[in-house]
């Protein structure tokens, strides 16, 4: 090696080769990160029936991209010597399972090679062989239902809390911390470690993402119990704490830096935390630590809330974007919509998280109708008006009237999604699109330019176009999903729209992606 072309390379040169290497790196990981598992199931889809049974696991089928410093700094000397004085090489780390006790050493060489260089962390302990369903009907239990511990589990576990043990005494290095789990026992042993108090604050900690997927247990947390990073004031922007309650972070992490924050928690899964009254201590908390949020821009809250009072009110002065995806709905977004002003929000998203058909959403079409009436007569309340609204999954039948009025009172939507997953029950809410006896002044979303329809039969959506469009004007964008060709229906009115596309299968069922179009079409 010593002759070679590859040895006698300039070092800006070798800096570009490797920082490319990098690169690539960073960009297998993230695609490791969203990647589908078994083919159509993302880690954080999530509903009943999945939760229940567990369906769609396996075995790992895909293992996380390894690192190219470490082997590469093996390849000779000069690769070496290079590395190893260039910590701005060693920035991002990431470390899986698979590695085994490997991990340690690599985490050691990572803070070493570093030098003084701020950090971005993934840890991925995430086999799906650890998901323990609530229920099991194997002879492998114990006497609770709970499947054993397996060997590698512990093993696992033990690797986990030496590597996070070697990098914890470097958190005030760390600019980003992303750890997933598919291990209750994992989850809690992790945060517990990182609410251990430390020399050193983590006052470089710009984003904190904590994910236990796809376990119907979720990683509770008493509030008398220590929270994460006590002492230190970390000046997160981006916060995500998925399957693990808000009462882990401190109140000093919901702070006036934080912009993007999701929580996916369901509070009455775990049992044993106390009484109703506890629970509704813990809704409180949530709703004070949202109060001093004054910088969020956008608030995904994916919760099971089973106690909720609105006995304090907040303002989210700069919230752009709000979704919320819940099978409990009805027992508090309603109160939230009321306590919680956003004056600034242009984009709602609501989505009933429920496979049942009774997944009642009941009073949140009448709190969302006062609070776009600007002749409403509650003086505490705030006009709400937006650009965007997503109403997905919605199968009752809400009153046409309370429709119609909400629906005209919405005049600065311009984007409306009906959809999907509604099994037909969307036609209730299409239906409220047609204008009425009284002409433009009752037209509902009069400024509506882009609409997206899932489980609407062609005879209601052609209805709807040929009376909307001499009102309002033609639709911009229709996107439009439906299941079998009707001959019947006449095909005059898709002429009136300026860009037709028609649906055909989406890459997955998540809220976002939905919102987002992700999805392809039939020519």
């Amino acid at each position: 090696m010593g002759s070679s072309y590859v040895e006698r390379l300039p070092d800006d040169i070798l800096f570009m080769i490797f920082k490319l290497l990098c690169n690539q790196e960073k960009e297998a990981l993230h695609e490791y990160l969203q990647d589908k598992l078994e083919g159509f199931v993302r880690w954080d889809d999530w509903g009943n029936a999945f939760e229940r049974n567990c369906i769609g696991w396996g075995p790992v089928s895909n293992t996380p991209p390894q690192s190219v410093l470490l082997p590469a700094a093996s390849v000779c000397e000069r690769w070496q010597s290079f590395l190893t004085r260039t910590p701005s090489m060693w920035t991002e780390l990431q470390i899986s399972f698979t590695e085994g006790a490997a991990a340690l050493e690599h985490a050691r060489k990572f803070v070493k090679y570093s030098g003084t260089c701020l950090l971005q962390i993934t840890l991925l302990w995430d086999d799906p062989g650890w998901i323990v369903p609530i229920m099991w009907d194997d002879t492998d239990t114990i006497e609770c239902g709970l499947k054993l511990t397996s060997r590698g589990e512990i093993m696992a576990g033990v690797n986990l809390i030496l590597v996070i043990q070697e990098l914890y005494a470097h958190v005030h290095r760390w600019r980003e911390f992303t750890l997933r789990t598919t291990s209750f026992t994992h989850t809690c042993q992790a945060l517990s470690f990182l609410s251990r108090p430390s020399v050193h604050p983590a006052h470089n900690l710009e984003k904190l993402h904590l994910q236990f997927i796809q376990n119907p247990r979720h990683a509770a947390h008493s509030m008398d119990e220590p929270s994460l990073f006590p002492g230190s004031v970390p000046p997160i922007r981006d916060l995500l704490l998925f399957g693990i309650s808000w009462t882990w972070p401190s109140s000093h992490m919901f702070s006036s830096h934080l912009s993007d924050l999701r929580i996916h928690y369901d509070d009455g899964c775990t049992y044993g935390l106390g009484t109703a009254e506890t629970r509704y201590e813990r809704a409180n908390v949530f709703l004070q630590l949202l109060g001093a949020l004054v910088n969020l821009r956008t608030l995904t809250l994916e919760l099971e809330l089973i106690y909720y009072r609105d006995t304090m009110s907040i303002e989210l002065p700069h919230l752009h974007s709000l979704a919320i995806k819940s099978r409990s709905m009805s027992s508090w977004t309603p109160d939230f919509l009321r306590s919680v002003k956003m004056s600034n929000l242009r984009i709602l998203t609501l989505c009933v998280a429920s496979l049942e058909k009774a997944n009642t959403v009941m009073g949140l079409f009448d709190e969302l109708a006062t609070l776009t009436d600007p002749d409403a007569d509650d003086p505490s309340g705030y006009l709400l008006e937006l650009d965007e609204l997503h109403l997905l999954n919605f199968r009752h039948c809400e009153h046409p009237s309370l429709l119609h009025r909400l629906f005209v009172q919405m005049s600065t939507v311009e984007t409306l999604t009906l959809g999907p997953r509604a099994d037909g029950d969307n036609v209730t809410l299409a239906m409220a699109l047609l204008p009425t006896p009284y002409g433009s002044l009752g037209l509902p979303f009069i400024g509506l330019r882009t609409l997206v329809v899932f489980d609407v039969p062609q005879h209601v959506m052609r209805l709807i176009i040929l009376e909307r469009t001499p009102l309002a004007g033609p639709l911009e964008e229709l996107y439009y999903n439906y299941d079998r060709e009707d001959k019947s229906v006449q095909d005059d009115w898709q002429h009136e729209i300026e860009k037709y596309r028609r649906i055909d299968d989406m890459d997955c069922e998540r809220v976002q992606d939905i919102v987002d179009k992700q999805w392809s079409y039939i020519a």
